[in-house]
């Protein structure tokens, strides 16, 4: 089975969420990154987190994916999935927890589009897990052990420097939802051959970008999962978040990061590349 892996698609930064989406946008936006140079299309795209910020757009993309390009699409959802950005989102939706249930609930009522949630689903033979997870204080106790950093602190880097505290309601503290997110890990890591996650799994600054390694902030991009790579069933561990391209291999596992990114990251989706694997 060939896979294509791409992850923070965030949709509204490229069509505008007060104005409909028409298929040829769509098409034009879309068709030059995924036939690329005559590429081979895989059978299965992985979306690992934050497609974007409004769900009618991002099941309408997803849709239009699903229907030109592949047999299945599988999904978790990113930090920017849960945000509520405006007044309309605010009135519509409860808190940030609501609105992330809206949209697997869009995707999961699709037919081959798959929104996991602490499950795996088993598509010709291969098992895929996966949920949102989140970030925790692992690199920093990996990274400064002798220093005594407490949530009251951390929620503090965490105020000054992501948006998440800005615009995820439902939550107090900077690790809230990585203990919603921690027992889904950990029901199906052990039972998966393709692990997703909007999160990188490893701490070590071997395993992150060098242009942001010994940043204290990499506890927001990062969580503390070297059990679960380390005993878990997975040969591959795909995530998102970090707008950088990124694949390393720990405990015979391969983690992979093929961003999207935002406009000024992809060049408008020119400069995109869709990772394969072959399971």
């Amino acid at each position: 089975m060939k896979i294509d892996i791409l992850s923070d698609f965030h949709i509204d930064f490229y069509f505008n969420p007060k104005e409909k989406i028409v298929d040829e946008q769509i098409k034009k936006l879309y068709d030059p990154i995924f036939k690329k140079n005559n590429r081979e299309m895989g059978d299965v795209l992985i979306v690992a987190g934050d497609i974007g910020h409004y769900d009618h757009q991002n099941i309408k993309v997803l849709k239009y994916l699903k229907e030109h390009y592949y047999k299945y699409i599988i999904c978790i959802l990113g930090n920017h999935d849960y945000y509520l950005v405006d007044k309309d989102s605010k009135l519509q939706f409860k808190d940030s927890f609501a609105r992330a249930e809206d949209m697997r609930v869009k995707i999961n009522n699709e037919e081959n589009l798959y929104c996991l949630d602490g499950n795996v689903i088993e598509i010709e033979g291969i098992k895929f897990g996966g949920c949102d997870s989140w970030y925790n204080d692992g690199y920093l106790k990996r990274k400064f052990p002798n220093e005594d950093f407490s949530v009251k602190s951390t929620n503090q880097m965490w105020h000054n420097c992501v948006n998440d505290s800005k615009f995820i309601f439902g939550i107090k503290n900077f690790n809230d939802i990585f203990e919603i997110e921690k027992p889904k890990i950990e029901a199906i890591y052990k039972n998966c051959d393709v692990m997703i996650t909007h999160i990188n799994p490893s701490c070590k600054d071997e395993n992150i970008n060098i242009n942001f390694q010994n940043n204290q902030t990499n506890t927001f991009f990062t969580f503390e999962g070297e059990e679960y790579l380390k005993n878990g069933s997975m040969k591959y561990w795909i995530f998102g978040h970090t707008h950088e391209e990124l694949e390393y291999e720990e405990h015979n596992v391969k983690c992979i990061c093929s961003p999207f990114g935002y406009p000024n990251e992809s060049g408008f989706g020119v400069w995109v590349n869709i990772r394969q694997i072959e399971v």
